[in-house]
């Protein structure tokens, strides 16, 4: 796992990487009144990677890579907050969930900070009538993704649970539970990718799989944080067992899963198959789930290293661009080295 820790080391640090000439493109279009994306470089595939590494660190403290990935993400937050934690989508607030564990592990009051202007900034994020985070409020859609319960719901229980604040916890626990009402295909049990509240229509495919990775993880990190007493606890479990057994039958014969989970002949997706694969370790940590899930995971799992090659794993889906829009070309992502990174580790728990 070193090669992969020394990648996402590095991959922290410099992605998303600009092409030559980026700049002054820049310069141009704001000159000219056309439309200029923030520099944004806490999003989530840097949060993906920020967590693989500190999943790391928590079950490897006292070795000498530790201390350089609290070196890595302290310079990955720092330059964040120098900027003045400027917060432009929900995207952004996977990178809170390592950012709560960097408080906890130096002490800087500059990260607790930094992660109420994160919670603040969610708080004041523009919701649907039933409480929900459209993705992005600009575009005055209404969209509801799916992803948005993997990004947003796994820093807001964890904030929650951290600081003392049940305003995050339940922030959170509403987003989960309306993607349950809302955003699930009845027949097979799966997600749509997202919906739109007012209409109540579904959009996107059903099973796309990092969908569905993202759910599972939104689903088994607040349950993780959350206290077990609580009504919807028991809701969010019976329903996360559910889907997990949805998901678990269209896993393929090599332990992989496909980029759409039911086009079985279609290709795999690395960055799918990880995301599930580590919700499911993560479950079997915390008892969440039972045993019988173990046998898949590790095939998964195996399969997985198998295709480490220099630290980074390939057949990896690129970015999805919107609903039911999957440009089918594959390679090497954050958004599958972070989630097998910790997959793996997740999965040295359990041995």
């Amino acid at each position: 796992m070193l090669e992969m820790v020394k990648a996402a080391e590095h991959d922290l640090l410099h992605y998303p990487k600009r092409k030559p000439g980026y700049g002054f493109k820049r310069i141009i279009k704001k000159m000219t009144g056309r439309k200029v994306e923030p520099p944004d470089k806490i999003n989530w595939p840097n949060g993906l990677l920020a967590k693989g590494l500190m999943d790391y660190y928590m079950e490897h403290k006292n070795s000498e890579e530790a201390r350089v990935i609290v070196d890595c993400l302290k310079q990955y937050y720092d330059r964040w907050i120098r900027r003045g934690c400027k917060m432009y989508y929900l995207d952004d607030a996977f990178s809170g969930l390592t950012l709560i564990d960097l408080h906890q592990i130096t002490g800087e009051e500059k990260y607790k900070k930094a992660a109420d202007a994160m919670a603040k900034y969610l708080f004041n994020h523009e919701t649907d009538d039933r409480g929900s985070l459209p993705y992005r409020p600009n575009q005055k859609n209404g969209y509801i993704f799916a992803d948005t319960i993997g990004i947003v719901c796994p820093f807001l229980c964890k904030y929650g649970s951290t600081y003392g604040d049940m305003n995050a916890v339940n922030l959170a626990v509403t987003q989960i539970q309306n993607f349950i009402e809302m955003g699930m295909d009845a027949k097979t049990g799966l997600p749509y990718h997202g919906y739109q509240e007012e209409s109540g229509v579904k959009y996107g495919i059903i099973g796309w799989g990092r969908a569905a990775g993202w759910l599972m993880i939104g689903m088994s990190e607040t349950l993780a944080c959350l206290e077990n007493t609580r009504p919807s606890y028991e809701v969010i479990k019976q329903a996360y067992r559910r889907l997990v057994d949805k998901v678990e039958a269209y896993q393929l014969p090599n332990g992989l899963y496909s980029w759409q989970l039911s086009a079985k002949e279609g290709p795999a997706d690395t960055s799918a198959t990880a995301m599930i694969l580590y919700s499911v370790a993560k479950s079997l940590n915390t008892k969440t789930l039972i045993g019988i899930h173990r046998s898949r995971m590790v095939r998964g799992r195996d399969a997985l290293l198998g295709m480490v090659e220099e630290g980074r794993i390939g057949n990896c889906l690129a970015e999805c661009q919107g609903f039911s829009m999957y440009p089918q070309i594959y390679g090497s992502y954050p958004w599958s080295l972070g989630p097998a990174l910790s997959l793996f580790v997740a999965a040295e728990e359990i041995n």
